[in-house]
């Protein structure tokens, strides 16, 4: 028959490296005494670089945070009265004063009677899941409010569309075009870069759906800086509506016109003027429309934008607050 020894010596080094490099705690506490022995893996969860010499349940009460403690105490207390398992969350403040999360889980021991004499139980440090949790409810709550926000605005958006659209087609293409401007802001959004919001990025990003007019818009950036989502939306429709008027009406309906965007910005406020230049006489109706009304209401909260005709050409002014 094999002896089987070195194999179980082998199993039990095997455990060990499986409680070490999982970085769970394991303790055993006596009920009578409240002394608990513990591996070095939970002294280090509770912030001690090397083991204590002793371990009481009162220490370990100690860590936890106040808030925590008497709900902890009593799960424990009423787990060993009753003779079964239990687990707990909670928050714990280490010897070297950080705020941690753990998870811990406890099973009795019994005599022969059946009466608890002891504990034994494990201790891990679930922080990092914690703080992505957290992470994740607040990229939820975010996610949720920018959706009820652009919900919001192409609903504004169909009804102010339809009062100028005289036909379905007319509508339906007017429409596209405005939630396109949405969806390319959304698409910078998803953007790796920090520059994704940059307004020269949106104007960029507008420019280039409408085709072949580079070579007529001329873009200065003295100093620029990120956008928020709903800044950045607004924006892409203010963009979308000037391109179009200037293409149906106004200095990019001509080959010698063309538009020059300037962009500056201080610590809390950007400010952006279009002007269009070398186009055809402009004609007053043209600040009655409804894409005047949507550059007008567009930026909401997050910033004002106006026009001016003037006679050189159309002149819009937006300042974006970023502070």
């Amino acid at each position: 028959m094999p002896d089987l020894r070195p194999f179980e010596n082998q199993s039990a080094d095997h455990l060990r490296l499986v409680l070490e490099t999982s970085q769970i705690g394991i303790w055993e506490l006596d009920v009578g005494s409240e002394l608990a022995e513990r591996n070095a893996t939970h002294d280090r969860i509770f912030g001690y670089d090397e083991p204590l010499q002793e371990w009481r349940y009162e220490q370990f009460l100690e860590h936890v945070v106040r808030a925590d403690r008497a709900r902890v105490d009593r799960l424990q207390k009423t787990a060993i009265e009753e003779g079964r398992e239990w687990s707990f969350e909670c928050q714990i403040k280490t010897a070297k004063g950080n705020l941690r999360w753990i998870t811990a889980a406890g099973r009795p021991i019994k005599d022969s009677r059946g009466n608890t004499i002891g504990v034994i139980g494990h201790v891990v440090d679930i922080t990092s899941s914690k703080q992505s949790e957290a992470r994740l409810r607040l990229i939820s709550e975010e996610l949720n409010h920018r959706v009820r926000n652009m919900l919001a605005m192409i609903k504004s958006m169909v009804k102010m569309t339809a009062r100028g659209a005289t036909d379905v087609e007319s509508f339906s293409e007017v429409l596209q075009g405005r939630v396109g401007a949405m969806a390319r802001a959304q698409d910078l959004m998803s953007g790796h870069s920090s520059a994704s919001l940059l307004p020269s990025a949106i104007l960029a990003a507008e420019l280039s759906a409408f085709g072949s007019f580079e070579n007529q818009v001329h873009i200065s950036v003295e100093d620029e800086t990120e956008l928020s989502m709903s800044a950045a939306q607004g924006l892409a429709l203010v963009f979308h509506e000037l391109f179009t008027n200037a293409i149906k009406y106004g200095a990019l309906s001509v080959e010698g016109g063309h538009v020059n965007v300037e962009i500056q910005a201080t610590d809390t406020t950007v400010f952006i003027v279009w002007k269009e230049r070398g186009g055809p006489v402009l004609d007053a109706k043209r600040d009655s429309g409804f894409g005047s009304i949507l550059i007008s209401k567009a930026l909401a909260a997050d910033g004002t934008s106006e026009q001016i005709f003037t006679p050189a050409g159309l002149e819009c002014r937006i300042t974006l607050d970023v502070g």
